[in-house]
């Protein structure tokens, strides 16, 4: 509860119950009506009181399930924003308008799950399957999602196909090297301006680079295969070239591979991925119409839901694209996400030792719950 300013202004006033139930009853006629419009159905937005010029609130910011309601000052977080029907996301359409028909049913069966449970995945070691048969060998399942790196092509491309046509999902991202500095030398140091400027050494290197990267990505798009797309991830984290020059510098360069790929190259069969890092900034996000779902990562050894990071991207990217924990240390307990209804809608466990040394007891009880996808449970996506 706030305190009185040592100014004199006035200071917040507090909830008052009384009022919440006829407030309540009279939101949900407007609710109710507003839900008969699809195109209002799908927005998230503010109840504000007639009488009291304030919103409807869910009591100490949680999405705890049985959490209680109260009427109070206006302050556009999240335990004030609402939306009808469903309250799932809305339409599943790509931002890429020539999306494959492949994109396309990755990205609505990822809004389909959205909420309703997560999906496993777990990125690999290159050229590795130490890490899919670990989790095999100790729960009889494999993920759904296998996260590979751009820079380990052909491999990577070979096996993105291969787990497509197995039922699975490819996650590509992409530790693409400073431009001019060193293949993957993704720790470098480029000018972004430099790489975006025809003429320099700098933007001769980069094309170079995404040329090659689009044909592995056409090769793909050729076997009706789609993947979801991480690029330049952990956005905002300093240690990766992209981030270093700032927020502005970062979306100039995000648009730039967008508009190069989907636009010049004809790469259509990505579902466009914003990968935050564990501390969500507002300032890298490049907006709506260049991504199709929301991410952040962070690796904590505890089995906590990481609500607070979720809520953190939500306020980003906000309510109507679904959000995923794209890469991870130890895996949130799906009873736990289930119970604060922290929606991930998937996560990626990191490789090496960040899976082989979760209790295999554990990842047994994670991957055989009845919250969690695994391969075997990925409908048919060509």
């Amino acid at each position: 509860m706030p305190t009185p300013h040592a100014n004199g202004t006035r200071r917040r006033r507090p909830p008052r119950p009384a009022v919440v139930l006829p407030l309540l009853t009279a939101m949900i006629a407007m609710l109710l009506t507003a839900a008969a419009s699809p195109a209002a159905a799908a927005q998230a937005t503010t109840l504000v009181g007639a009488g009291s010029n304030r919103c409807l609130d869910v009591t100490g910011n949680t999405s705890t399930p049985g959490a209680s309601l109260q009427i109070w000052d206006c302050n556009g977080r999240p335990n004030q924003r609402w939306t009808t029907g469903t309250g799932q996301p809305g339409k599943c359409e790509p931002v890429d308008p020539n999306a494959t028909a492949e994109a396309r049913k990755l990205l609505c069966y990822l809004y389909s799950q959205y909420g309703k449970h997560i999906i496993s995945g777990q990125q690999e070691t290159n050229g590795s399957e130490g890490e899919m048969t670990f989790i095999h060998d100790n729960t009889g399942k494999y993920p759904a999602i296998r996260g590979m790196d751009m820079c380990d092509r052909p491999g990577s491309i070979t096996r993105a196909a291969d787990w497509w046509n197995a039922g699975g999902i490819p996650l590509l991202r992409w530790h693409v090297g400073a431009p001019a500095t060193g293949y993957c030398n993704y720790g470098g140091t480029a000018s972004i301006t430099n790489t975006l400027t025809p003429g320099t050494a700098e933007h001769t290197s980069y094309i170079s680079e995404l040329d090659q990267a689009a044909a592995a990505l056409l090769e793909l798009q050729s076997k009706r295969v789609a993947v979801i797309w991480a690029p330049y991830h952990e956005a905002g984290g300093t240690w990766f070239w992209w981030s270093k020059e700032g927020a502005e510098q970062y979306k100039r360069l995000y648009k730039f591979q967008f508009d190069y790929f989907t636009k010049t190259k004809g790469v259509h069969n990505l579902v466009w991925m914003m990968p935050f890092n564990g501390e969500p900034q507002a300032s890298f996000y490049p907006g709506k119409e260049y991504v199709d779902i929301g991410g952040a990562d962070t690796y904590v050894n505890d089995r906590g839901p990481l609500t607070s990071l979720f809520n953190a991207t939500q306020d980003i990217v906000g309510f109507t694209i679904p959000i995923a924990l794209h890469e991870n240390g130890a895996i949130p307990d799906p009873a736990q996400l289930k119970s604060t209804g922290t929606r991930w809608v998937l996560f990626n466990t990191w490789n090496s030792t960040w899976i082989t040394g979760q209790d295999p007891g554990y990842l047994n009880t994670v991957y055989n719950s009845g919250y969690v996808i695994t391969r075997d449970e990925v409908p048919n996506l060509k």
